[in-house]
């Protein structure tokens, strides 16, 4: 039987901040990474909170969303931002890495290479795209990354 306790969402739009609020609803450790914030001097991206700034303003604006995605305010103390640069190699940790980025085969595909290097075996690893066929997104990366892909 699996459990899973952990869960690393990459992307933190509207589906990806939603989708790490009900994570934390159930009573699970989310990660929650994105990318680094753009137009930002070589200086202001020495601060730690502006590079997780894309990241946690997308959590802030989730929270005070209507209807609110959290059952409780609390339930955000479950989730934890960062960036993609900076945090990804979290993810091997992590029981389950759900991918809410761009829908860009290339893009997605260039995250899943990392993926695949950084996550421990039987990782389960899903994608939220609405229409990118699947055999796509996993072809060509490890038998456990594809074995463990939906």
């Amino acid at each position: 039987m699996r459990h899973i306790r952990k869960v690393a969402v990459l992307g933190s739009g509207v589906m990806g901040s939603g989708i790490a609020c009900h994570l934390a609803n159930a009573g699970l450790e989310v990660l929650m990474l994105d990318i680094l914030p753009r137009k930002k001097s070589e200086e202001e991206l020495k601060d730690t909170a502006v590079r997780n700034s894309v990241a946690s303003s997308s959590l802030k604006t989730a929270i005070k969303s209507k209807p609110a995605p959290l059952y409780k305010s609390e339930y955000a103390k479950r989730i934890t931002t960062g960036n993609l640069e900076d945090d990804l190699e979290k993810i091997k940790d992590y029981d389950w890495v759900i991918e809410v980025i761009i829908e860009n085969l290339d893009i997605k595909r260039s995250l899943f290479e990392k993926v695949d290097q950084l996550r421990r075996e039987g990782t389960l690893i899903s994608s939220n795209t609405s229409g990118i066929p699947i055999h796509q997104m996993s072809e060509g990366f490890s038998e456990d990354f594809q074995k463990h892909f939906c």
